[in-house]
């Protein structure tokens, strides 16, 4: 009975790997997804990431070390362009990802979009809505977090807890 067992799991183990491989997207169909990626302006939006995203670290690291502002903006400008140069490795793996839930047709629909006029236009609004966007979203969650939390006072003050 266990020797039974045993095999049935080495049988199954031995069948993953074939079952992951098999959900590896072909290389058209990851070209496609890295080519809609492109047209749609996504590698674009990383290169405005990257330089907010250092901004952020640097400044926390001068809160952290205030008297060493100029040492620490020295080393960002030093070492932020080697990381920026490997935006391709992310880009590489969500293309991977479109690539896996999206057919070469459906990747080249998307693409044939945003070669249209009203596609480029959707890509070049894009950014601005996604920013907008954010602080919409970031005003609207701090607004609904301070009536949440004035409601929770108030019905736990109702309970005898006053906070």
């Amino acid at each position: 009975m266990i020797h039974r067992a045993l095999f049935i799991a080495v049988t199954m183990l031995a069948a993953l790997p074939g079952m992951s491989s098999a959900q590896t997207p072909d290389t058209t169909r990851i070209a496609a997804a890295k080519q809609m990626m492109e047209v749609a302006g996504s590698a674009a939006q990383f290169d405005q990431v990257m330089p907010l995203m250092s901004q952020q670290m640097s400044q926390a690291f001068k809160n952290l070390a205030p008297g060493s502002a100029t040492e620490i903006d020295d080393v960002f400008r030093q070492l932020v362009p080697k990381f920026i140069e490997r935006k391709g490795e992310l880009l590489d793996q969500i293309a991977t990802l479109y690539a896996t839930e999206m057919t070469l047709d459906e990747l080249n629909a998307i693409v044939a979009f945003y070669k249209s006029p009203v596609g480029a236009k959707f890509a070049s609004v894009q950014p601005k809505i996604l920013r907008d966007s954010m602080a919409l979203g970031q005003r609207w969650g701090q607004k609904i977090g301070e009536e949440l939390a004035d409601e929770v006072r108030r019905e736990l003050k109702k309970r005898g807890i006053d906070l």
